[in-house]
Formats: C-alpha cells, structure tokens, sequence
C-alpha cells in the first residue's frame, strides 16, 4: 500500500523505518521505530508473520473496544487501545485496526502457541457487553462508540501533526 505521509513513532516520534519480514509467500514490510525498536504492524500482518489465527481472531473479534491508551496511531492518527494479550502489552487503532508493539513484543508473540486459547477476564467480558451495548444507536443498527472522535480525532492530526 502506498503512503501518502512518513509515519512516526507513537512513542518518541522518531520516523519509522520500512522493514522487511521474510514470511512464506510475499514478505511483509514493517514499520520500525530505530530508536526504541518498536513496531507498527498493518490490519493481519501480525497473523502473516505468525501464523497464529486465533491471536488474530482474537485481535479481530475482542479488541479495540474502549480508548485507554496514549498513544495515537502512526497510520491513521486514530485512537489506540491499550490490550493485554499473553503478557504482552499491545495498542489496537479504533480506526485501521493496526497495532503498535513496543521492542520484543513481537517476538513474544510469536513465540506464543498456536494452539492455546486466549483466556477472557471478568473485566474483558464487562468490556465487551458495554461495548456491544454502546455500538447500538436508537434504531438499533451497530455503529461505532467513537466513530465521531476518531473522524474529528484524526482530521486534526492531519492537518497539524
């Protein structure tokens, strides 16, 4: 996918650098930040880089549900949320669904098992019942909790980032 803007480090702001991965089938290209060796992974390339489908499955289905992380998305400006998958710290875009994971992170993940579930907590679970509850407009079709800030969200950090 061609970018129409250089991404920068949500951490540091450092410029990311295009890395490749050499996966089975065409490599994948990352971004790595060069001073803090985080990486900003596109929607499914993590599952490309894994293999792992139901990590991915789990990433697609049980995440990016409230905003409580900092950082702002190197890809789309949107809002990050902040998740806790196999001792690993990951933020999730609202927006794109593309995910930023600090330096070793993706290592760990990788090295997770394929077959073992990711088990939900009592407090992943309320998540998820207010957030199916909050994508429900009056007429009740689903709509997204934060379609309206991350539009607004990421047209400001467009025109002034």
């Amino acid at each position: 996918m061609p970018r129409f803007r250089q991404r920068a480090c949500p951490r540091d702001h450092t410029r990311l650098v295009a890395e490749k991965v050499a996966v089975r089938g065409p490599n994948v290209t990352i971004d790595k930040c060069p001073r803090c060796a985080g990486v900003f992974l596109e929607k499914n390339e993590l599952l490309r880089i894994s293999g792992d489908f139901r990590l991915n499955k789990y990433l697609r289905d049980k995440v990016a549900l409230d905003s409580d992380s900092q950082l702002v998305c190197p890809h789309c400006g949107g809002i990050m949320d902040l998740e806790q998958i196999a001792g690993v710290e990951v933020e999730v875009c609202l927006t794109c669904f593309g995910l930023w994971l600090d330096g070793g992170e993706l290592e760990a993940l990788k090295d997770r098992s394929n077959a073992a579930p990711i088990p939900l907590t009592s407090e992943k679970r309320e998540e998820i019942a207010r957030g199916e509850k909050a994508t429900k407009d009056r007429r009740g079709r689903l709509r997204s909790p934060f379609a309206d800030l991350d539009r607004a969200f990421g047209e400001f950090a467009r025109r002034y980032l």
